[in-house]
């Protein structure tokens, strides 16, 4: 959870969220208003390959950072319906993408590591 111990990060998980599809690094710290790149950089650095992932060129949500957002429970009513019917259609036959258990109804699903 320290990695979204800053309004910054939570920032870019709601643009994210917000966005049509994946957004370029530029495009991205523009619309957190953050001028700085490399603070910028170093804050997406602590969301990528947990909550966020680069695809086609761009940035976009995973799995675990549309949880968060679902459960901040900031998106507009659209928008969190949208990412919830993304998630429901998610996985095979109604199993969950992150546990594949079926009908896991859990907000924040997060797997830690024994190591």
């Amino acid at each position: 959870m320290g990695a979204l111990a800053s309004e910054h990060r939570v920032a870019i998980l709601r643009e994210l969220a917000a966005a049509d599809g994946p957004l370029r690094f530029s495009e991205l710290r523009e619309r957190v208003g953050m001028c700085d790149t490399g603070r910028f950089n170093y804050h997406l650095g602590e969301l990528r390959d947990r909550f966020v992932r680069e695809e086609d060129g761009g940035y976009v949500l995973g799995h675990a950072g549309e949880r968060v957002v679902l459960a901040a429970g900031d998106l507009d009513p659209e928008g969190a319906a949208a990412l919830a019917d993304a998630y429901e259609s998610a996985g095979d036959g109604g199993e969950c993408p992150v546990c594949g258990e079926r009908g896991c109804d859990r907000v924040v699903h997060v797997h830690l590591s024994g190591a």
